[in-house]
């Protein structure tokens, strides 16, 4: 499963799990790209970042509960 998820800027394979949103697979980095450019929850230190989960990453469940779509025109929309 592809999500996106909160990093630490420069680290990025330190991220917290319960930021974790599930997106669709062909537009994962799209969605990472435009939450970064809005600073969409971010702190100074923390960055959106694609990750790549199964079922046995706390991430995977997190994600289950909540994610992020892209809409044809661009448009992405957070379902929690």
């Amino acid at each position: 499963m592809k999500i996106v998820a909160q990093a630490v800027k420069g680290h990025e394979y330190f991220y917290n799990a319960r930021t974790a949103h599930k997106v669709p697979e062909k537009n994962a980095q799209k969605v990472a790209d435009a939450l970064n450019e809005i600073k969409f929850n971010l702190s100074e230190d923390r960055v959106w970042h694609v990750f790549d989960v199964d079922m046995y990453d706390n991430a995977y469940y997190y994600a289950e509960g909540q994610r992020f779509t892209y809409g044809k025109n661009g448009a992405i929309k957070r379902i929690a």
